[in-house]
């Protein structure tokens, strides 16, 4: 079958809060159209790979929802599974620092279900020559473990790479203290992205389902400093890519602005359009949020200029309209974790408060995401935010079509 008449199926459920019985019962509507959950048999190890970031409280959108993953879990075990839940906060990786993490998101009451909360700190090394970035990389020993993965995201906003779902959501399979590592050794964007899908196609014969937690995702700031956006659904797909397409258009985005979703289909793995999708429940326009704060402008402006003239200029341009960290200086408490996670050594502490070397910084909003008080923040120059507005005037007096062909 090609791939233009390949059928992704995606379910898709209303959830309209995290109360239990509001989450049990969207759970199993949400994985039935799907086969519930009949390629798990007694004795299967499973692995839930959830979204923990920093361990922040499940408030604030940031994680996967505790209650959410608690009803998995539930399912799960009731089928006689061998369930452990995990994932590689950044930072350092070690038993404390994973018990603090999920002691702050709430994660410990999903030890009630039967499902256990990984401690193994093991790192292993990976060798795939299919890879287009990532032939070689580390991962979480915890997933050896593992006959099947599910991959449990969470919707947010991202500044690097605009949405942060279940591809994206699988770069926490690299040990913590070496993600910063990944931005150096891919700095280019498409790299970066290509690096994602890699992972995702190494651990692809063990993932069965990717699930997203969608009820309340995250806009503006995120992924960790965002504001909580009510959307209200549940998104499930036995491919990453699909379920994430879904979401992009859920929040306003195409296909073509999620660059790890753009490699992907360039490659052959991801659908190019909805119209590839095989929907069951609920389609996106259904909770459609087309309002939903971005982190990053509008990059699709293109100026064509050619030969060394035209390099000149693309040079001038990059640098005059690239997106940067910026401290919010009444915010910041100084505690300098931006610096001492700045991959590219870009961010130095000058009296007690950060300072970016534009020339060094490679964009990768590390800085912002760790940031604990928010206080880092993406910045756009002038010129950029004029021209994207521009780019949003002519869209609207154009309709919605996009420029694109696919």
């Amino acid at each position: 079958m090609s791939l233009d008449q390949k059928k992704y199926r995606v379910s898709l459920v209303p959830c309209e809060n995290y109360e239990t019985e509001t989450v049990r019962s969207a759970m199993r509507e949400l994985l039935a159209p799907l086969g519930g959950l009949d390629f798990v048999f007694p004795g299967m190890k499973v692995a839930v790979k959830a979204n923990l970031v920093t361990g922040a409280e499940e408030g604030r959108a940031v994680t996967t929802h505790p209650e959410l993953v608690a009803a998995l879990c539930e399912m799960l075990c009731e089928r006689g599974a061998k369930v452990i839940v995990g994932d590689s906060p950044g930072g350092l990786f070690t038993p404390g620092i994973l018990q603090s993490a999920y002691r702050n998101a709430g994660y410990e009451r999903i030890e009630q279900t039967g499902a256990r909360l990984n401690l193994d700190t093991s790192v292993r090394k990976a060798v795939f020559p299919d890879a287009v970035s990532a032939k070689a990389f580390d991962y979480t020993g915890w997933l050896d473990q593992a006959d099947i993965i599910i991959d449990f995201a969470k919707l947010k906003t991202h500044a690097m790479l605009r949405m942060t779902c279940c591809t994206k959501n699988l770069f926490g399979v690299v040990p913590g203290t070496t993600k910063p590592e990944y931005h150096m050794r891919f700095p280019e964007p498409e790299a970066f992205a290509n690096m994602l899908v890699d992972l995702n196609e190494y651990f692809r014969p063990k993932i069965r389902l990717a699930i997203v937690d969608a009820v309340d995702g995250m806009e503006g700031n995120g992924p960790t400093s965002g504001t909580p956006r009510h959307i209200g659904a549940l998104v499930a797909s036995e491919v990453t890519y699909a379920a994430d397409l879904v979401c992009a258009s859920i929040i306003g985005m195409k296909r073509s602005e999620i660059l790890y979703l753009e490699e992907a289909w360039k490659r052959g793995l991801a659908p190019g359009s909805l119209e590839e999708i095989e929907f069951n429940g609920g389609r996106p326009e259904q909770f459609a949020v087309p309002d939903f704060k971005r982190n990053t402008l509008d990059r699709s402006i293109s100026f064509g200029a050619k030969g060394a003239a035209g390099k000149m200029t693309a040079a001038f341009l990059k640098l005059a309209l690239s997106s940067g960290p910026k401290v919010t200086r009444k915010e910041c408490t100084g505690c300098g974790k931006c610096s001492r996670t700045c991959p590219a050594h870009a961010i130095r502490m000058v009296e007690g408060k950060p300072s970016v070397d534009r020339k060094k910084c490679i964009g990768c909003f590390c800085c912002q995401e760790f940031c604990p008080t928010g206080a880092m923040k993406v910045h756009h120059t002038f010129l950029a935010k004029a021209l994207a507005s521009l780019g949003r005037s002519q869209k609207s007096t154009e309709g919605t079509g996009g420029s694109r062909k696919v």
